[in-house]
């Protein structure tokens, strides 16, 4: 048995153990101000693994069990980097079991010694007996910050494996601060040298970390590469970007365009680094179910601009995410343009998105004339290009004739599954009370999507290509559309259109009443000409007999309709939008 002599005697272990801990510490801060940036090596866990061991030994001579299993544990992690920062990488399997037999093992080996203490005050060299014993408040006080001090390390374990590289982060620094500070003060409640010594030496150093880690978000990279990040996360934001590409590519022929879109910008040329379909998602149950996915996607995103460091990040539409991006962007120290192609609906809903969109952007590319008036008052510069399907339907050279008997009812039944389950079939019943004289036909937004839509048209109803849908539109008398963009590439047709948006009742609830979404329109055709165009059905249960009845309306007077569509097209005109668009981004980059 070890006596009190030999405990006593033995007890500067612990200051030896502290000295360690404190000079890994010094040379890690060091070579961190060398750097500029907070920063780990070879040293700092070799220094570390040493005096964790050395520390576990000081725990058991002075029965202080907590400190002996913590450092005990902490050795592990230690050799664990090195592990990891070697060529030979152990599996995480055998570390995990060599971790609990070397508690199992260590631990009897405590309580063999017939010792009834939990954490025992030390029996100091220079007094010869020990200090007041704490009282239990004292005690949980310095068990939690002893273990938010420990835990430290077990974050950045979980870190390194993740990674399968040795780093520290922030969140290590913000808790080696805290946890210091309560273990700080449970040692000096028991007038414990060695442990004051120990919580006491690395606060400084953790602060200065932080303040590096700061600092270097702030800092930007020396030089922008010589690229642009465009991103689009539905069908329309890829027509739109792909245009913007076109005109880009004309402007800079050598400017690296790299970023998340769908078929139409990876033909105009985007190195695409992640597929766009992972993000179609519409619908609050929808977009609920997927925000995992949805949060993991954000994540390599963000990572792979601050990496590339392009010149700008233009982000078409698609608000919420782009939002949230923009913002992440520029808090993890983001120094180039951040530039919005598509104004957020913050005259529907959301007002106050106006501040947080003004915080955020360099520019913010508007495409409906009324929109700039909803940044009055802000230091957002915003520029009207005009609506770019304006001169997308004016190029577009329209091909030879379907080959369908007229008179046509044109179908757009959606660019997404769930719109397409809840559309089509009510717009396919009230098509069909027109009579056997029209020919029924429908648009098909993506290829995949030809097996669902066929198993509610059956083999009888002619489908037609999204790439075709301008020729559709064109042949047909009328139509009947889900809301989204494709209403305003009919309403630039002047084809007399039904609107129909049929909502899950979930939906339903959260947008009426949770979000209050109440317009007078739905949809951009009504609300930009300010009345309605094209009646709109958006409600959670659609009546067939109603949407054949609007739709009846317009087909006895169609004049009506297309007047009302010329001036839409007078109200979105503006010089090519595309190349008005690329000009203003070339500008600010």
């Amino acid at each position: 048995m070890i006596t009190e002599g030999i405990r006593t005697y033995l007890y500067p272990i612990g200051f030896v153990a502290n000295l360690l801990f404190g000079g890994r510490f010094l040379l890690q801060w060091i070579q961190s101000e060398k750097k500029r940036e907070s920063t780990v090596t070879h040293s700092f866990w070799r220094i570390s693994f040493f005096a964790n061991l050395l520390m576990c030994l000081h725990g058991f001579l002075q029965f202080q069990y907590p400190i002996y299993v913590i450092q005990l544990l902490n050795a592990a992690i230690a050799w664990r980097n090195l592990n990891l920062m070697g060529n030979k990488i152990r599996s995480l399997r055998f570390v995990l079991a060599g971790m609990v037999l070397s508690v199992l093992a260590f631990s009897l080996l405590f309580f063999l010694q017939g010792n009834s203490a939990w954490m025992r005050s030390p029996t100091l060299p220079w007094s010869g007996a020990h200090a007041s014993e704490a009282s239990l408040p004292w005690h949980i006080l310095g068990f939690f910050g002893m273990l938010l001090f420990a835990s430290r390390y077990w974050l950045q374990w979980w870190l390194a494996e993740k990674h399968r590289k040795s780093f520290i982060g922030s969140s290590f620094w913000w808790i080696s601060c805290v946890g210091a500070f309560f273990s700080l003060a449970y040692a000096i409640r028991l007038a414990d040298p060695v442990n004051i010594l120990g919580f006491s030496l690395g606060l400084i150093p953790y602060i200065r970390n932080l303040m590096l880690l700061k600092k270097n978000k702030r800092l930007p990279k020396t030089e922008h590469t010589h690229s642009l990040f465009i991103f689009a996360g539905e069908q329309s934001g890829d027509v739109l970007g792909a245009n913007l590409l076109a005109a880009l590519k004309r402007m800079s022929p050598s400017l690296d365009l790299f970023g998340v879109g769908g078929p139409e910008m990876k033909q105009a040329g985007l190195r695409a680094i992640h597929p766009m379909e992972r993000f179609q998602v519409m619908g609050f149950s929808s977009v609920l179910a997927s925000l995992p996915r949805l949060y993991a996607d954000f994540k390599k995103i963000k990572k792979e601009i601050l990496e590339n460091n392009p010149k700008g990040v233009v982000l078409i539409d698609y608000p919420d995410f782009n939002m949230l991006l923009a913002k992440a962007l520029r808090k993890s120290g983001y120094q180039g343009k951040v530039i919005h192609y598509v104004c957020p609906s913050v005259w529907a809903w959301r007002k106050n998105r106006v501040h947080t969109l003004a915080a955020t952007l360099d520019h913010l590319l508007a495409i409906l004339p009324f929109e700039e008036k909803c940044f009055h008052g802000t230091q957002l510069p915003v520029t009207f290009v005009g609506h770019p399907l304006v001169a997308a339907v004016d190029r577009h050279l329209y091909g030879a004739g379907l080959g369908l008997k007229q008179p046509i009812v044109a179908i757009f039944p959606g660019s997404r599954r769930h719109e397409i389950a809840l559309n089509l079939p009510i717009q396919l019943e009230a098509a069909r009370l027109l009579g056997p004289d029209y020919t029924l036909a429908v648009s098909v937004a993506r290829p995949e999507f030809v097996e669902l839509i066929q198993k509610y048209t059956g083999p009888s109803i002619p489908l037609i290509g999204s790439d075709q849908r301008y020729e559709l539109m064109r042949a047909a008398s009328c139509a009947l559309a889900t809301s989204g963009t494709i209403v305003l590439e009919l309403g630039l047709h002047a084809v007399p259109t039904v609107v129909t948006y049929q909502l899950a009742t979930f939906n339903y609830l959260l947008g009426r009443y949770a979000f209050r979404i109440r317009l007078p329109f739905y949809t951009l055709v009504n609300i930009i000409c300010g009345k309605e165009v094209f009646p709109e059905f958006i409600h959670k249960e659609l009546s067939s007999l109603e949407i054949f009845e609007a739709l009846k309306q317009m087909m006895d007077h169609p004049e009506i309709c297309k007047q009302e569509c010329a001036r839409l097209r007078q109200l979105l005109t503006q010089q090519d939008a595309s190349h008005k668009a690329a000009q203003t981004i070339q500008e600010l980059i």
